[in-house]
């Protein structure tokens, strides 16, 4: 459920939260008790939540206009850097590079499929091709191209040497790249939450004072 909640629409998350608050504001306008009234606009919060989620998983608008279309191009866009890399290492004897490449792959698709269950990654994963994942397809091709030249020039060795030990910093640079994707969906779930706490909170001195008028009224 917490998953699917971060892969509704922004308007959905929105109207879910002030259905949820509505319904509790509602309790406490009918003077049901503080607690009751909390259950029941948590409950109309989730039921308003299904709701917009049935509604998003069919629509075709995901995301601030953009299409699955895009979206999936992106991907296309991705995979094609990922293959490209994984070609070009085919023509090393260096498993230990191989490898390293391999891992940079599967980071770079891992947050592919992330995108494609969150579509407000988009911009995230679309800077990390830009910035990184092209930087880096370039730097392995000419690495291979180098690597393989016969006679290899006499000055490759050192940068052969200085490509292959930045590819930890790469490794290291892509799982960043991902964890923004990570705390990207963590801090939006954490801000809703905190929104409908806050927003029903501010109701709760309206309880009070019923309470206390209440009890003034009963002589106690």
């Amino acid at each position: 459920m917490v998953v699917n909640y971060i892969q509704m629409s922004a308007t959905g998350r929105v109207v879910s939260i002030l259905s949820g608050v509505a319904v509790f504001v509602i309790m406490l306008v009918l003077k049901i008790a503080l607690q009751y009234a909390l259950v029941a606009g948590v409950i109309g919060w989730l039921i308003a939540a299904l709701v917009f989620l049935k509604k998003d998983s069919g629509d075709k608008v995901i995301v601030d206009s953009s299409t699955r279309s895009e979206i999936e191009n992106t991907i296309k866009t991705g995979r094609r850097l990922t293959a490209g890399m994984r070609q070009a290492v085919r023509k090393l004897s260096q498993v230990e590079i191989t490898q390293e490449v391999e891992d940079l792959c599967r980071i770079a698709e891992s947050m592919f499929e992330l995108l494609r269950k969150d579509p407000n990654d988009l911009r995230i994963v679309k800077q990390f091709i830009t910035y990184y994942l092209e930087p880096t397809h370039k730097i392995i091709v000419k690495y291979v191209e180098l690597a393989t030249t016969r006679p290899m020039p006499a000055d490759a060795v050192e940068t052969l040497e200085r490509t292959e030990k930045s590819l930890k910093s790469i490794r290291a640079t892509f799982l960043q790249q991902k964890e923004r994707m990570l705390t990207n969906d963590v801090m939006d779930l954490d801000t809703e939450i905190k929104v409908f706490e806050t927003l029903s909170g501010n109701y709760s001195p309206v309880q009070k004072d019923k309470d206390k008028t209440s009890q003034t009224q009963s002589g106690i």
